[in-house]
């Protein structure tokens, strides 16, 4: 087994310990580490040093491993606030780190997770150090970033296929908000790399609570924003109650119509820093351009707008007009979604590509759902047969155990004629 050496400057020479040492040493990391699960702050150096010890003493751990690469990410960046200081001599750190888990793994990694699979921290090194390159106006870089993000395995063909279909369902020239690393440094790479769809201004809902991302959206995307550069960046959560609030529309595609609704706080008692961003951005737009969200945003990262959500598959346009989902458009748009094949099935190695693929399923199962209500009972069971053969659970397993059983229910419900 070849293992490749990592030199970091930050973490101090560690001598080898004994085995049971070096197990309470990584119990000890990963306690430290799992600090930011309760809102604590985690020592990364501290856990860093401990865990070089632990890799030093037992080079074939892929559990010391990874943390060891999670501890390494989170000094060059803890947030998003601080990606744009990233440093590469930390990334190919980090990536380094990763790279020796999944060799040790034979590339599917079953061991303890903070949050993301190896080959998504992969990815999410890569693509922050992408990012960097971006803001600084350096694009070579950027791409080059990307590029060694596929050669390492943080990019799945499979997987980016799926977000090019996200692409391919935003209206030319629109907006795109999505939530998440791998929608964020999926799209960087397909429209970066491979120039596709670069018409469509991608923004990821979690860097709006930065205070760098909006500015650089304002001055290198054209985003618009009512606040001048000093009030954009001031602007923080703030107490809020369930108010009226308003989107005009200035398209005349739609007549008079404009979207009135009540704007719930998405978190606790706040409206986050990003939720008011948002409302701006929409406001602005006035449905002089699309505006799309990737199908697994969560209701309160919407602003609470899903009556006014138009289904497209795996994403959702925003409509001045509620309940805009068309069965037939949808169904239409469903046959695009591609088939899964039995060949090149390294997508299941990683357990957030299952999370994210399983998108698929329930693009056709909200598809079933709606035409279901409309009475269009024979056509639910139809879509839901068709997901279970586009989909099959073994090329597409179900990431939790509760969606499996409520998908069972479904089909039962649809071959029995009932109302889904």
């Amino acid at each position: 087994m070849r293992f490749v050496t990592i030199a970091i400057l930050l973490l101090t020479p560690a001598c080898l310990l004994a085995q049971a040492d070096t197990a309470k040493l990584l119990a000890k990391a990963k306690d430290e580490m799992k600090k930011i699960r309760t809102g604590e702050q985690p020592d990364y150096i501290a856990a860093g040093k401990m865990l070089e010890d632990v890799v030093k003493s037992q080079p074939a751990n892929a559990e010391a491993w990874y943390y060891y690469g999670c501890a390494i990410d989170r000094y060059n960046h803890k947030d998003g606030e601080t990606i744009i200081n990233s440093q590469e001599g930390l990334t190919e750190n980090t990536s380094l780190a990763f790279e020796n888990c999944l060799r040790l793994s034979n590339d599917k990694y079953t061991g303890d997770i903070l949050l993301l699979d190896p080959h998504t921290k992969l990815l999410a090194a890569w693509g922050a150090q992408a990012l960097y390159y971006v803001y600084n106006n350096n694009r070579d870089s950027a791409e080059w970033c990307l590029k060694q993000a596929v050669q390492r395995g943080g990019i799945n063909r499979t997987v980016a296929n799926y977000f090019r279909q996200v692409l391919d369902e935003s209206g030319r020239g629109g907006y795109l908000f999505t939530t998440g690393d791998m929608y964020t440094y999926y799209l960087l790479y397909l429209q970066l790399v491979e120039r596709y769809r670069p018409d469509v201004t991608c923004i990821d809902l979690n860097l709006l609570n930065t205070t760098w991302y909006p500015q650089w959206l304002r001055d290198k995307n054209g985003v618009v924003f009512n606040y001048s550069d000093e009030e954009l960046a001031k602007i923080k959560a703030i107490r809020w109650e369930a108010t009226s609030a308003t989107i005009p529309n200035r398209n005349p595609v739609y007549g008079d119509t404009a979207i009135y609704w009540k704007l719930k706080p998405s978190q606790n008692n706040f409206l986050l820093r990003s939720d008011q961003l948002l409302l701006d951005i929409l406001q602005n737009v006035a449905f002089t351009k699309p505006v799309y969200f990737s199908g697994d945003v969560p209701a309160n990262m919407k602003l609470f707008l899903d009556d006014y959500m138009q289904c497209k598959g795996l994403t959702y346009r925003l409509s001045p007009v509620k309940d805009a989902t068309s069965d037939v458009e949808l169904e239409s748009r469903l046959k695009r979604l591609p088939v899964l094949s039995s060949e090149g099935t390294g997508y299941l190695n990683n357990r957030d590509n299952i999370q994210v693929l399983n998108n698929y399923r329930f693009a056709y199962t909200t598809a079933a759902i709606n035409t279901s209500r409309n009475g269009l009972t024979d056509d639910a069971r139809q879509l839901i047969e068709t997901v279970e053969r586009k989909y099959p659970e073994d090329l597409l397993p179900f990431f939790a155990d509760a969606t499996k059983q409520w998908f069972t229910q479904l089909k039962a419900k649809a071959a029995n004629g009932d109302k889904l």
